[in-house]
């Protein structure tokens, strides 16, 4: 997913940073996404769900990722609306090919945003192998572990246990739901908890973004 309009990037920003190819040790985040992607065990087909938000990035990943990544195109008006679009371009898609569940690993489509740039490939995995409850599993990370770690906690919580959960912006999807229903937003989600420090580093301001490279550079003195 990036397609967003970095909002908080660019709120005192005169020129306009496209989030994803916002740079984290001379690397831009979405090349750290599709990096922890392909050196995942699954098998994965990469979708990237772009805008007029992101027109760089599209060059970008036309140039650099011609034939790893298929771009997708959305409307940039917002998560959850960019989602939709996501999975109503997955349904027509399914539709249209007579073999269209080929794309899709185990027939789960697994939704990543772009600004988290230090999830590992195991924690896709992880995320990849859970058991699916509900339709579409939204992983969520305990608030206090955004606050403990300087980060400003999304507003997007959900209550478990009388304990706030902030959203990662991470979805796990059976495809069979989305081409068994009729409107994509009847879609049933619950949350699963994944309190990994790596989903905490959420980058939406450079504040964030010298968070993260410090954290890398802890992790490169063990």
């Amino acid at each position: 997913m990036c397609g967003g309009k970095g909002s908080r990037l660019n709120a005192n920003s005169k020129a306009k940073i496209e989030k994803p190819l916002l740079e984290l040790k001379n690397k831009s985040l979405i090349e750290y996404m599709i990096e922890a992607i392909q050196n995942s065990k699954k098998n994965f087909k990469i979708y990237a769900a772009l805008s007029n938000n992101t027109i760089k990035t599209k060059k970008f990943l036309r140039s650099r990722y011609f034939n790893v990544v298929t771009l997708v195109e959305t409307t940039g008006s917002g998560f959850s609306i960019d989602y939709l679009n996501v999975l109503r371009f997955f349904k027509s898609k399914e539709i249209k090919e007579k073999n269209g569940t080929q794309d899709f690993v185990n027939n789960k489509i697994l939704f990543l945003p772009a600004d988290l740039p230090l999830i590992s490939s195991k924690t896709i995995d992880e995320i990849t192998d859970l058991k699916q409850i509900y339709p579409s599993i939204s992983i969520v990370v305990d608030k206090k572990i955004f606050i403990q770690n300087n980060f400003v906690p999304s507003s997007f919580v959900t209550e478990i246990s009388k304990i706030d959960h902030c959203f990662t912006g991470i979805s796990l999807l059976d495809f069979h739901t989305v081409a068994g229903l009729e409107n994509v937003d009847q879609i049933r989600e619950g949350p699963m908890i994944m309190n990994n420090l790596e989903l905490v580093y959420n980058i939406n301001t450079i504040g964030d973004l010298k968070r993260a490279e410090k954290f890398i550079e802890f992790q490169n003195l063990k």
